[in-house]
């Protein structure tokens, strides 16, 4: 039975992914043609190639929680990511602008029939779904668009902070549970102690540890949060104030 979009969880899985695709549209669509598709550096990707990657992570996102609710084997079980990004990019490398667009929003649109065919029990039972929606949709972008920001190549640097800002309001919405909320605050933190924000960052920190324990651990040896390495430590409660 398909589930509806006033479940709690889908609702917010649906917004997380129109939020994403709005971002996009805005970030990518105000970038001069010219700049917009040639390389950001010798031998880089151009900002095109990094949109039709965000897509097709997307697509495999929906493939995977198609074969879940069919009891199917996932697919590139055992493939490295380097090598499936490169097949990836291969793929769509002469692509117009116009067809990534369009592929971009019809895989959005597959990512959020699968999810809604998938229903909310499916997904927290998964053990891993609601994460990779987060983690090939809202989290990649943000890594994503941090780098063009980077690239220095006219990006709206204001359009990225709203997106960013979106994130953390959607974290802290209901029907999330509480492990996947978890591993968001705690990739949002990351985007902003890389992005030099670390006042942002150390809230989300104090946030997420104590959804994910497991978490304060693994941030020890983090390159993401290499300027607060001393503090984790004060931040994760494990030392008094």
């Amino acid at each position: 039975m398909q589930a509806t979009d006033q479940d709690p969880l889908i609702a917010a899985l649906l917004e997380q992914l129109q939020v994403m695709r709005a971002a996009e549209h805005d970030i990518f669509g105000s970038l001069d043609p010219e700049i917009r598709d040639r390389p950001m550096r010798p031998n880089d990707w151009s900002p095109k190639d990094h949109q039709a990657h965000l897509t097709a992570w997307k697509g495999i996102q929906a493939e995977r929680i198609r074969a879940s609710t069919r009891g199917e084997d996932p697919p590139f079980v055992g493939t490295e990511t380097d090598e499936i990004n490169a097949g990836l990019q291969a793929t769509r490398a002469d692509w117009s602008w116009p067809d990534v667009v369009a592929e971009a929003d019809e895989v959005t649109k597959q990512l959020g029939d699968e999810i809604r065919a998938a229903g909310s029990a499916r997904l927290v039972e998964s053990g891993g779904l609601i994460g990779g929606i987060f983690g090939n949709g809202a989290s990649h972008a943000m890594t994503h668009f941090g780098w063009l920001v980077e690239a220095d190549i006219g990006v709206d640097q204001a359009r990225v902070s709203a997106f960013v800002d979106d994130q953390e309001r959607l974290l802290n919405g209901e029907g999330l549970p509480d492990f996947d909320r978890g591993v968001g605050l705690y990739n949002l933190a990351c985007a902003h102690a890389l992005a030099g924000r670390l006042d942002r960052a150390r809230p989300l920190l104090r946030l997420a540890f104590p959804l994910r324990p497991d978490l304060a651990d693994f941030a020890k040896q983090d390159p993401d949060l290499v300027e607060l390495r001393d503090e984790l430590p004060t931040i994760a409660g494990l030392t008094s104030t």
